[in-house]
């Protein structure tokens, strides 16, 4: 009888989830990272990157609509978007589905993660590949802020917990080149982790993104395939606040929308950024200087001795 195939996830120290494989779809290691396609029993077809969860294609539409569909409802007109990451193109395809979207541009650092994601998961990026309103560069998210000439209402920003490649996507220096690229009124939504496995992860970003936008909030979601509570988005922006429009607007313009969807409701969208005590507090914290933190430049548009 053959032996089941297991991979295993370390999710936090100390913590370590295994996930059996029926069959091993690829694997293989390049300069940006080690990837796995498996396939499984309960999630279905699993992307792994560098030994951690990407994307599973049994919920992967609970992470993206929620991802998506926020930002682009509570704005009301988008029409420009950027994603950096987001290589499996699930967060694509549910932007996509909006008929106001003019176009999105996508900057994957690593081709392969693409490719593979085309091969392997085309149940949920079919779409993208055939709408002449995706862009594909190749490129380094940070690098591609901080010097294009291009303007968004929206940047989603959907890339592995820190490391090698994705550390420079949690800089300060990052969200303020994010911040020059943003229309009037732009959001930025951000994925920062799973806040009670990772608090001072979660409270250092935070804190950045509160350097550099003067609207912040944070939004959360649980996701079956992830392991240690819900899921959290930072929501930056230099004006438009979460929760400046009220649930009836954006029941409105979901109708208007016309889209399907298996996750996201108006109610779940408003409900999402009401946040349990120990997020609250972990917030607060991200809002003060704190002794385990590098100290941060002041926001460019503070008061003379703002914090």
């Amino acid at each position: 009888m053959t032996e089941p195939m297991w991979f295993e996830e370390r999710v936090a120290p100390g913590v370590r989830i295994g996930y059996e494989a029926n069959r091993i779809l690829y694997q293989a290691r390049s300069s940006a990272h080690e990837k796995a396609f498996i396939d499984t029993t309960q999630f279905g077809r699993v992307l792994m990157l560098d030994g951690a969860i990407q994307v599973t294609a049994a919920d992967e539409f609970i992470y993206h609509e929620m991802m998506s569909h926020v930002p682009i409802l509570a704005h009301g007109a988008v029409e420009d978007v950027l994603i950096i990451g987001g290589g499996d193109c699930g967060l694509a395809e549910e932007v996509l589905k909006h008929s106001h979207i003019k176009q999105v541009t996508q900057v994957e650092i690593d081709p392969q993660v693409v490719s593979l994601a085309r091969s392997y998961l085309t149940s949920i990026n079919a779409p993208v590949f055939r709408d002449d309103r995706f862009r594909l560069q190749i490129g380094d998210g940070a690098e591609f802020a901080a010097s294009t000439e291009q303007r968004f209402d929206l940047i989603l920003v959907e890339c592995t917990d820190p490391g090698p490649v994705s550390s420079p996507l949690f800089t300060q220096k990052f969200y303020r080149a994010a911040r020059g690229c943003l229309k009037a009124g732009g959001v930025l939504v951000a994925q920062v982790g799973v806040p009670f496995l990772q608090p001072l992860q979660f409270t250092a970003t935070m804190r950045r993104v509160k350097s550099v936008f003067p609207q912040v909030a944070c939004f959360q979601v649980s996701v079956p395939s992830v392991l240690g509570g819900p899921i959290a988005f930072a929501w930056g922006s230099s004006s438009l606040k979460s929760d400046s429009v009220g649930v009836e607007e954006i029941t409105a313009r979901f109708g208007a929308a016309n889209i399907a969807t298996r996750c996201y409701t108006p109610k779940l969208h408003q409900a999402s950024f009401v946040l349990p005590r120990y997020l609250e507090e972990a917030l607060k914290c991200a809002g003060r200087p704190g002794s385990q933190f590098p100290p941060l430049e002041p926001r460019e548009d503070a008061a003379p001795g703002s914090p």
